[in-house]
């Protein structure tokens, strides 16, 4: 379970951490899954870089299906939130891990995924990145 200690202390782990925030329903967030988060795992230097998949989710089952059926292997957590799988419930969960986390940072608008990027003290280098391959390296390759 994910829970804004364990984040903090999973960022400091690397020098940045590409966060990305899920949930099943989400169409978008399948092919991100599928697509983009394959190709960075494979592509982007582990050394500088981690990734943490986190799973605005209940339904445990379904996250292992949806990630069985992806090559992504990334080090995967669920959020922890009160109340049942609904979006308002996902969505309080979210924004409460984030705004504990990052004070003052404004990074979930209420879209789901989420995908960002922090560097290991915990600040915000970018809020929302892209969710297409090219376009995520060319951010990170500003970094």
């Amino acid at each position: 379970m994910m829970d804004s200690e364990k984040l903090t202390h999973l960022i400091s782990q690397k020098n940045k951490t590409i966060v990305y925030i899920w949930t099943t329903w989400c169409s978008g967030c399948r092919k991100t899954l599928a697509e983009t988060l394959p190709q960075l795992q494979e592509n982007i230097d582990t050394s500088e870089y981690q990734i943490l998949l986190i799973a605005a989710s209940k339904n445990k089952s379904e996250v292992a299906s949806l990630l069985s059926n992806t090559n992504v292997q990334i080090n995967s957590y669920f959020l922890d939130f009160a109340g049942p799988d609904k979006g308002i419930f996902q969505n309080l969960g979210i924004q409460l891990l984030l705004e504990k986390a990052f004070p003052g940072e404004e990074i979930f608008t209420r879209a789901i995924p989420v995908l960002f990027l922090v560097d290991r003290n915990g600040k915000v280098l970018n809020k929302k990145l892209p969710h297409n391959y090219n376009e995520v390296i060319g951010v990170l390759n500003q970094y």
